[in-house]
């Protein structure tokens, strides 16, 4: 059925296409990410700062983790051992983290590690340096060491002891030690074949209607509009798919939640290498530290995550971070020494310095930002109107670098937004055109994202 309304004729701008039956194709890929950028903001970031062509429908990529490994160069003990005294050695079973069963492939012959002990309710460490190539057990790695520095009292170390790496050391005149390199590892994505089509009868072409001086104007933007939001959609909440001849892009909400482990309520976030951090807690349980412990993870350089995210938002997670009253956010960042402040006497004493900034500027693509400055990072929350229903208390913060918008153009063919005009039937009469993208979001390094839904808003 003819869509019985106008679109405008965009054969050539500031001309008429009088020969409907002529198809071409036109470029519109900038021209979508101008229109109404408010409503597709995460669209319109990708489209601007993080757009990397593919020749590739379904694409790959590698992610650099050697910063994480580098930072936190730690193992575990596997199994109990005795403790020797400083000069004497001792066999090593070692594995990633406790109960890993995950072999170490980066310890090499000359490296020095403290191991931690508590002796007499006290924090103790010995030193032990690496006399012997580390074997690779495929379930923990085995190696002699040599007790540099010794404690006293304590007999044996139990399973699971944390070890932190801390350096070589060789004899001098020694010759070069052992190499280790740490692989790149790779990922992949989809490009999705986004469609949207425009008709209109000729009956409706040849009528003149009131409003708008030009209808045919007013429903091709409207089209683009839809076509935009679609692929904003996609990009917010796709899951990478293939079924029955079909791509579906990853979406940086839908790969968190299929992907991450939900932290619920007030539970403690924690690191796991190449998954995303995800949050669901109420407004309540959601308090000002416990944002804070949350960031000081997310934002943790050795982990790989940046110093200023793009965070989305819905309109109530907004007004969460805005409120005023007793309880809220706000209030709950502001630490009092004396109790009747909390009672609600009237002081102005003991009060701390609210312990982050806010601010608002205008953004660079249309957009009003919110700049919330901890000391962790920044965070710069921008409105996503898709964020309703069951995404209405959401919050995604994404790390810009660790992202990308990926269309796809090769062989001189771009599939970036097209525009096809007069893609109907030869016998039918009406005009319809169609507007076609073939894209899709990498997401790389996941863990530098996070995801937040606050519940009940």
């Amino acid at each position: 059925m003819a869509y019985n309304s106008g679109i405008v004729n965009v054969a050539t701008p500031g001309t008429s296409n009088t020969d409907y039956h002529t198809r071409r194709l036109f470029n519109f890929s900038d021209r979508v990410a101008d229109l109404a950028p408010q409503e597709s903001p995460f669209f319109v970031y990708l489209s601007k700062v993080a757009k990397v062509p593919t020749d590739d429908p379904q694409f790959r990529f590698l992610e650099d983790r050697t910063k994480v490994s580098m930072t936190d160069r730690s193992f575990a003990l596997d199994g109990s051992h005795s403790i020797p005294a400083a000069g004497s050695s001792i066999t090593y079973t070692v594995e990633e983290s406790a109960g890993s069963e995950t072999s170490v492939d980066w310890l090499i012959k000359g490296m020095v590690f403290a191991v931690g002990y508590t002796e007499d309710s006290a924090p103790e460490t010995i030193i032990v340096r690496i006399e012997s190539a580390p074997v690779d057990n495929g379930a923990d790695t085995s190696f002699v060491g040599k007790t540099i520095s010794a404690i006293d009292g304590a007999e044996t170390g139990a399973d699971t002891t944390k070890c932190q790496v801390i350096g070589t050391s060789f004899a001098e005149g020694s010759g070069a030690p052992d190499v280790f390199s740490e692989e790149l590892s790779d990922d992949f994505g989809f490009t999705q074949i986004f469609k949207t089509a425009c008709e209109m009868s000729n009956t409706a072409r040849a009528t003149r209607y009131r409003g708008y001086a030009d209808e045919f104007q007013r429903i091709w933007n409207m089209k683009l509009r839809e076509h935009k939001i679609d692929i904003e959609r996609a990009m917010l909440f796709g899951q990478r798919a293939t079924q029955g001849g079909i791509q579906y892009t990853e979406g940086i909400c839908g790969h968190i939640i299929k992907n991450g482990t939900a932290n619920i309520d007030d539970s403690v976030l924690s690191y796991t290498s190449g998954a995303p951090y995800y949050r669901s807690s109420t407004e309540a349980q959601l308090t000002y530290d416990r944002l804070l412990s949350d960031f000081e993870v997310v934002y943790d350089p050795a982990r790989g995550g940046g110093d200023s995210k793009l965070a989305l938002a819905s309109l109530p997670v907004i007004s969460f971070f805005n409120k005023l009253g007793k309880d809220s956010f706000l209030h709950g960042s502001m630490a009092y020494n004396n109790s009747a402040a909390l009672s609600g006497a009237a002081t102005t004493t003991n009060q701390s310095a609210l312990r982050y900034n806010m601010s608002e500027k205008e953004g660079s693509y249309g957009h009003r930002i919110m700049v919330l400055e901890t000391i962790h990072g920044t965070l710069n929350l921008v409105k996503e109107p898709l964020f309703r229903g069951i995404s209405s208390g959401f919050l995604a913060m994404v790390d810009l670098d660790h992202v990308a918008y990926r269309p796809l153009v090769g062989n001189g063919v771009n599939r970036d937004t097209q525009v096809q005009t007069n893609v109907q039937s030869a016998d039918e009469d009406l005009r319809k055109d169609m507007i076609v993208t073939e894209a899709g979001l990498e997401v790389s390094l996941p863990e530098s994202h996070y995801l937040l839904n606050l519940e009940g808003v």
